[in-house]
């Protein structure tokens, strides 16, 4: 199978509407033994899943999507026929509390225990319904041959010199967190008052921004048509193969780590083949090979010996024990603060 990059979603994205007949035609054929995978472009390596098929001969349907929000309303509409998707940290509650997704039976995987002690039992999983699959962390990327002086801060991106050359993800949770962030108040907040702030503070930097996305973004910066971009760790590090002068860095205000986790769709037919896929990426060469071609760092100890040393030993990939202790995961938001989080990011978008 070949590698699908985010800046080859918008071409592969003329496929997709015949993933639902596919979708549907394995249904329809209830003893074929397949895996319908739903997961972020450019988020898995290119041999892993053909190397599965090859030693299982279960066949992986692979779905595309390049905005998580999007995935949710998704699947919360009621898409049928995914049996695996991938979910940020952030969601999964939301996913649990909709039934949406059903927790992985405990004592199925034999690979589990593969997972690093700090990615087990996370506030955001407490029972351990989800599996790790990769995480990093969100920051700064930018073109070193362009920008002078290296950005430092978050504040760089409010900064009028690169008016029209900087872009900020089209995420809400880590736009209105970043706002949160800078402004001192905490995620935890339920004050409207507070969430206005925010809202103003995004608002006052939009006539500087050429582009909200999580994706196609990385196509201008590659091409050097932006300069400064809010990015994801092992996004940059992608592009930055076709362009090398891209960099990234961790603000000195700090940043928030996030874990996305393979989980189990609600009612899912081929539920045994999926589990066998699951235990199969948690093997320690396979999350290994997995993580060195995305270049996001993996939650899987035991893989981290397989981990190509050049990223090992990067701590824009795999931080150092002192900064790790300063990444925070993002706090789990209440239903009602999720609402106000989203009424706050759509009216940025069209103000």
């Amino acid at each position: 199978m070949p590698e699908v990059t985010r800046r080859d979603f918008l071409k592969a994205a003329v496929l997709l509407p015949l993933v639902p007949a596919a979708l549907a035609a394995c249904r329809r054929a209830g003893s074929e033994r397949v895996v319908n995978f739903y997961n972020w472009s450019d988020y898995i390596g290119k041999d892993v899943l053909p190397n599965f098929t090859k030693e299982t001969g279960i066949k992986v349907n692979y779905d595309l999507f390049a905005d998580e929000e999007a995935m949710f309303a998704k699947i919360r509409a009621g898409a049928r026929g995914y049996d695996l998707i991938v979910i940020g940290d952030y969601l999964i509650p939301r996913f649990r509390l909709l039934r949406l997704i059903d927790p992985i039976p405990p004592g199925v995987l034999k690979n589990r225990g593969n997972i690093a002690p700090r990615f087990r039992r996370a506030s955001y999983d407490p029972d351990e319904a989800v599996v790790p699959y990769l995480w990093g962390t969100t920051g700064i990327g930018y073109n070193r041959k362009t920008v002078k002086k290296k950005p430092t801060s978050w504040w760089d991106l409010w900064d009028p010199r690169y008016k029209g050359r900087l872009s900020m993800l089209d995420n809400v949770r880590d736009c209105v967190s970043l706002a949160l962030q800078l402004l001192g108040i905490p995620e935890t907040t339920d004050d409207p008052a507070d969430l206005q702030k925010a809202h103003d503070l995004l608002v006052k930097q939009k006539p500087l921004v050429a582009m909200y996305s999580s994706s196609s973004y990385l196509d201008s910066l590659v091409a050097g048509e932006i300069e400064l971009a809010m990015t994801w760790s092992g996004d940059l590090f992608q592009a930055a193969r076709d362009n090398p002068s891209l960099d990234y860095v961790i603000p000195k205000e700090g940043t928030y780590m996030w874990v996305d986790c393979l989980a189990l769709v609600h009612g899912s037919r081929h539920r045994a083949d999926t589990l066998r896929l699951i235990d199969y990426l948690l093997e320690p060469r396979v999350a290994a090979d997995n993580a060195n071609a995305v270049r996001y760092a993996t939650p899987n100890a035991k893989a981290m010996p397989y981990i190509d040393p050049v990223l090992r030993r990067d701590p824009r990939v795999y931080p150092p024990p002192d900064r790790m202790k300063t990444l925070a995961l993002h706090h789990v938001l209440t239903p009602e603060q999720t609402e106000m989080w989203n009424r706050v990011w759509a009216d940025v978008k069209v103000a």
